[in-house]
């Protein structure tokens, strides 16, 4: 291979796909990804202005990729989010992660932990809606959140279609106008009906994703929080210190309040007074 040879865009993202994959594989201790300090460092070695890395990862994080921009339904029929965080969940932080979760879903959901990976999962009578997990890798933490949004898309979509069959119906069976007429007068209806659809689901499942990434930012912050200090052990902290007493109170000697010499001459003036 020549150390000359120039790769396009597409062969470095292959290049550097395939060499985290190596790394993940060279043992249990492993971990995947990198922060965005890390990805910027590598675009600077590559030649891209670090400021564009940032504006990418903004994009990624709010969803707005080229890759989930359209959507025929008018948004995704599921959420799935994943994070990597430095830093380890807890008990105590668990237990306020799933205070947050069943705060910002407005259910309690079930909480299970299988091995070290803990999980919360919100179910219907379809199943599993909503299912987060928090598992140790290495010594980061990694987070997954899945949300299904199948049953609303069919739950919006359906009726309306249905409600533009109807016309479609009556107009086919008193009006007579013709079948390119009526064919036409047919999808104008259905494609509405769509769109009316398309934007309810759209706006669902824009609120649904920005709970989600409410909760996976909530989980990051507590997983990033450090544990508090160890308090001091007791025999480390210094015992307050006792009042000194003069000891000459505790005797009765205590220092007179005049000079014997000043008594001295007090005592020969007035003998001379005399």
């Amino acid at each position: 291979m020549s150390p000359k040879r120039v790769y396009t865009d597409k062969e470095i993202s292959a290049v550097l796909k395939r060499a985290a994959e190596l790394q993940r594989t060279q043992g249990p201790g492993a971990t995947s990804g990198l922060s965005l300090d890390e990805l910027e460092q590598i675009a600077a070695d590559v030649g891209i202005d670090p400021e564009f890395v940032k504006t990418a990862a903004l994009e990624l994080e709010e969803g707005r990729t080229d890759e989930t921009s359209y959507h025929v339904l008018g948004g995704p029929t599921s959420i799935e989010l994943e994070r990597v965080v430095e830093g380890e969940m807890t008990d105590e932080k668990w237990e306020e992660a799933v205070g947050e979760i069943r705060r910002v879903f407005e259910a309690a959901g079930d909480v299970g932990q299988l091995g070290s990976t803990r999980e919360w999962i919100l179910r219907d009578q379809t199943g599993e809606r909503v299912h987060v997990t928090v598992a140790p890798q290495g010594k980061n933490t990694r987070i997954r959140l899945f949300y299904r949004l199948t049953d609303w898309a069919v739950a919006l979509h359906a009726p309306l279609t249905s409600i533009a069959i109807a016309p479609i119906i009556l107009q086919y069976i008193f009006l007579n106008l013709g079948p390119f007429v009526e064919t036409g007068i047919a999808l104008v209806l259905v494609f509405a009906m769509h769109m009316l659809a398309r934007l309810a689901f759209g706006a669902l499942s824009r609120s649904q994703e920005r709970k989600s990434r409410k909760v996976l930012a909530r989980l990051e912050d507590l997983i990033a929080v450090p544990e508090e200090t160890a308090a001091a052990p007791a025999d480390r902290i210094a015992a307050p210190q006792p009042d000194r007493i003069d000891a000459s109170l505790l005797t009765g000697d205590a220092a007179p309040d005049h000079d014997p010499a000043d008594q001295t001459r007090e005592g020969a003036q007035r003998r001379r007074t005399r």
